[in-house]
């Protein structure tokens, strides 16, 4: 929590560098690899883009408010301008994404869902709410068993699943 409010709060990017490189060193020094949580990233750097899009926009001059100048590179249409100010902004908020995406991911991975609702609990969070985490971090790792189950017995039965079939199909 300490970490991802931190990451959050500022716009300093020599810090949010500094806990980007310490993030990558920890998530290194965990072994963890990467076929493991590769679909939770593909979602991730998803919602990233679709984050960055819509930032510039419902609001393409929030790096000029935010910054106080304005060094345009060009003009796109009306005011969707592209400036520097724009693009350091969004580069802090992707940096952000990448701050706190390892770390939140080792958490997810290395604690034991009943473990965390009793920690929940332990800190005042109501019995009803981190039962509920509990049971929602519990179901995630059974959907995904049941799916590679479905798509196996599929499989078995003739049906291609693999990226050579189109989907619609």
């Amino acid at each position: 929590l300490l970490w991802s409010s931190a990451a959050m709060l500022t716009y300093d990017t020599r810090i949010l560098i500094i806990l980007f490189i310490l993030s990558m060193i920890i998530f290194k020094l965990s072994k963890v690899q990467l076929k493991e949580i590769r679909y939770v990233l593909m979602l991730i750097l998803f919602f990233l883009l679709l984050n960055n899009i819509a930032i510039y926009l419902f609001s393409p001059q929030e790096g000029v408010k935010i910054y106080g100048s304005s060094h345009e590179l060009f003009s796109i249409y009306g005011r969707y301008n592209l400036t520097l100010e724009q693009l350091f902004y969004q580069f802090n908020v992707t940096l952000k994404y990448f701050v706190v995406t390892p770390v939140a991911l080792l958490f997810i991975i290395t604690t034991h869902p009943s473990e965390f609702a009793a920690s929940l609990n332990k800190i005042g969070i109501s019995y009803k709410i981190s039962i509920a985490v509990s049971l929602a971090l519990r179901y995630l790792p059974d959907i995904q068993r049941d799916f590679r189950t479905i798509s196996q017995v599929q499989q078995a039965r003739g049906v291609d699943f693999s990226k050579n079939e189109k989907i619609t199909k």
